[in-house]
């Protein structure tokens, strides 16, 4: 089998997407199937069996689609619930920020008549039209999470199958050094440096928290090159900012810390929260989103919105002792190996209905 792994839009923001097309390539390339990558706006020729998208529109799956190629869409889905699973009923101030601005931009349109008015809605629902169409177009979807399977369903209404396939770390690589010493209010946080990630809200949490010393780690997200200097700003004497590192340093930082945080607005897994798990730190994370699913009992959960429930889920976490379930879990479950066996399973479902498709016709 040869399969094609195709990334149009966001190949040169550094992140999880890129790590879970290249490790899942490298597993795939293990269990026999040939794969090529592939980062531009149009299918290149080739032999290929099937393709495998991320971040692909409805054009780039119609051209898939018009040479015979069946297609898997490994979705990275934020659902429309975006800053609201905790559970809450009243909005939050991020999302009062959100409406009083979409409110003064339809304002402002309306204001310049009906043809401006009529052309916001439309660019509003152009990408969210496209990410329907793709999907429906798509042979099998591979969200990392049953509760990401359920959001595409209800947010979107596609109905196009569904396959979970879990998100995965390097076993071999962050292993849990539980035995190497480590400072008792050492906390880390790994993670593009964005307003999505909340880096920002982490470091006002624990302004002021006694003993307790922070460490945030990413690079910068092209689009926001104004969070990182707010970051700085806001950093006190019990922070050190650093520059992002080479994936194969990680294990070291994580080894010599108690523990991680990632407060996000939303995240479906949180790799760094499962690499920081495999080598040994307690962990915090957020309530939005689907980190639940990999993480159960075994973490610390914060209200991204809430410097106080950030503060206490980090001091607890400073004084809980890792999870040997949560180590177990990680080794058996989100490995690359396990990723690229159901992906692969997935795969071989589409082509066996897509060649019976062929044969009766």
């Amino acid at each position: 089998m040869r399969a094609l792994m195709w990334v149009n839009s966001g190949a040169e923001i550094p992140g999880g997407h890129r790590v879970q097309l290249q490790q899942t390539s490298r597993a795939l390339r293990e269990l026999g199937v040939e794969v090529d990558e592939h980062d531009g706006t149009h299918l290149p020729d080739g032999p290929w069996d099937i393709v495998h998208g991320f971040q692909l529109g409805a054009r780039e799956v119609a051209e898939a689609k018009a040479r015979g190629l069946p297609v898997a869409i490994s979705t990275i889905y934020v659902g429309l619930a975006y800053s609201t699973t905790s559970g809450g009923t009243r909005p939050t101030p991020r999302e009062r920020v959100g409406r009083l601005y979409r409110g003064m931009r339809y304002m402002g349109a309306s204001l310049r008549g009906r043809e401006d008015l009529t052309r916001l809605a439309g660019q509003e629902m152009d990408e969210h039209l496209d990410r329907i169409r793709a999907w429906s177009m798509a042979d099998v979807l591979l969200p990392n999470a049953e509760g990401e399977a359920r959001h595409i369903r209800e947010d979107l209404g596609v109905l196009t199958e569904t396959r979970v396939v879990p998100n995965a770390i390097d076993v071999d690589l962050f292993a849990p050094g539980l035995e190497r010493a480590r400072d008792g209010g050492t906390v880390l946080c790994v993670g593009r440096i964005e307003p999505h990630k909340n880096q920002l809200g982490v470091i006002r949490a624990l302004h002021g928290a006694e003993g307790v010393q922070l460490t945030v780690i990413g690079p910068p997200h092209p689009h926001h090159p104004d969070y990182l200097e707010a970051c700085a700003r806001a950093a006190t004497d019990n922070v050190t900012l650093l520059p992002g590192v080479e994936h194969d340093d990680l294990p070291d930082l994580y080894a010599r810390h108690r523990t991680h945080v990632l407060a996000s607005w939303y995240e479906t897994t949180g790799l760094v929260s499962l690499e920081a798990a495999a080598s040994g730190c307690t962990i915090v994370t957020t309530d939005r989103g689907h980190a639940r699913e990999y993480f159960v009992d075994d973490a610390r959960y914060c209200d991204p919105d809430q410097p106080g429930s950030i503060r206490d889920a980090v001091l607890a976490a400073l004084a809980d002792t890792p999870s040997p379930t949560l180590l177990d879990r990680i080794g058996t479950d989100y490995t690359w190996a396990e990723t690229a066996r159901q992906t692969l399973a997935a795969y071989e479902a589409v082509l066996h209905r897509h060649r019976g498709a062929g044969d009766r016709g």
